[in-house]
């Protein structure tokens, strides 16, 4: 899974209806290398910082 479709389901459902708001600008943290890991064995972690909408 490309991480686009994770992005707007946290951006679009997630974040709203928890009562937050996006504050500022994602960012990733890769556990794996795309170039030595197959697609479906790559792992990151997509972080958004929130606050009280």
């Amino acid at each position: 899974m490309t991480r686009r479709p994770v992005l707007e389901r946290m951006h679009h459902e997630f974040i709203p209806a928890h009562g937050l708001r996006m504050n500022g600008k994602h960012h990733e943290v890769y556990f794996s290398d795309f170039r030595k890991v197959p697609p479906e064995k790559l792992r990151t972690i997509l972080r958004q910082p929130v606050q009280t909408a």
